[in-house]
């Protein structure tokens, strides 16, 4: 990173902080006594939260046979770790709501983006051994937090990076690499200041090279590969360099048949992000 850019980052008094309830639920998690009771007494806390929790579990995505009124009864219809997800994601959404300034990056096209990534790093993840799943889902809704740092905050260099991908012909990440700050080191800083694990500040720092991850390399390229996969299905932000290839990183075993699995249930969950989450953030 930069020296000067990190100073900067350093003395940025209103970065964003994590969200309290994303704090809860993370140690909440990752500790034994972790269960729907304690997440149902989480999302009661929050009175918005638990209306949108109500409204997704009244949708028609889940075709609850009478109406769910409770979110104990929507822990029940859409299952713990669905429910973890969604309360994981709305409590990110709150940062995704700002007009960030640039017609290349709209907040709810980033946010979109995220959601999809997420879903799209949890069903690799499923086939993938030694990874856990719920994990990667936050990981997959983080992974470009750093974006939203970078139109904040650093806007005449991220006016400066995208003239400079304009002349020089190189992909966005090139032009940020170029410039000598990425998204990526600007997420894992924020990553690091909110004192998330080191997988999720390792997985967002090298999303775009995983093999530079050391022992998360797995993660990293799970959520490389989803991004890649949700990019080309066009949920959300589409990128700025075209549709990337979909490569599949030799240290996931996995095959292209497996890929093709993933990449038809992405494409049978893209109206469920679109239309469901769209209306939850506009809420």
């Amino acid at each position: 990173m930069a020296s000067a850019l990190s100073k900067r980052l350093d003395d940025i008094e209103d970065l964003p902080t994590i969200p309290h309830t994303m704090q809860q639920i993370l140690s909440g998690i990752d500790s034994i006594s972790s269960s729907a009771q304690s997440l149902q007494e989480i999302v009661k806390q929050d009175p918005v939260l638990t209306a949108k929790i109500l409204k997704v579990a009244n949708s028609s995505f889940y075709s609850p046979s009478t109406e769910i009124a409770t979110v104990s009864r929507a822990i029940v219809n859409m299952g713990f770790d669905e429910v973890r997800d969604v309360v994981i994601s709305l409590s990110l959404a709150g940062i995704f709501c700002d007009d960030l300034g640039f017609d290349e990056f709209k907040s709810t096209d980033l946010w979109l983006h995220s959601i999809g990534v997420a879903t799209a790093a949890k069903l690799i993840a499923n086939r993938v051994q030694g990874i856990e799943p719920d994990e990667l889902y936050t990981a997959g809704i983080l992974h470009d937090l750093g974006r939203l740092v970078y139109c904040l905050y650093f806007k005449y260099e991220l006016r400066d990076v995208l003239g400079s991908m304009a002349i020089n012909r190189k992909s966005l990440y090139e032009s940020e690499e170029s410039y000598g700050l990425t998204h990526s080191e600007m997420g894992a800083y924020l990553a690091q200041r909110w004192q998330l694990s080191d997988l999720i500040i390792n997985v967002i720092r090298h999303h775009h090279k995983p093999q530079n991850a050391g022992q998360h390399t797995k993660a990293a390229s799970v959520i490389f590969l989803a991004d890649a996969i949700t990019i080309n299905l066009g949920i959300g932000w589409k990128g700025l360099d075209g549709p990337p290839k979909i490569n599949i990183p030799n240290v996931l075993g996995l095959t292209i048949e497996t890929i093709k699995e993933v990449v038809q249930q992405m494409r049978e969950e893209k109206e469920k992000i679109t239309s469901n989450w769209s209306d939850l953030i506009s809420d």
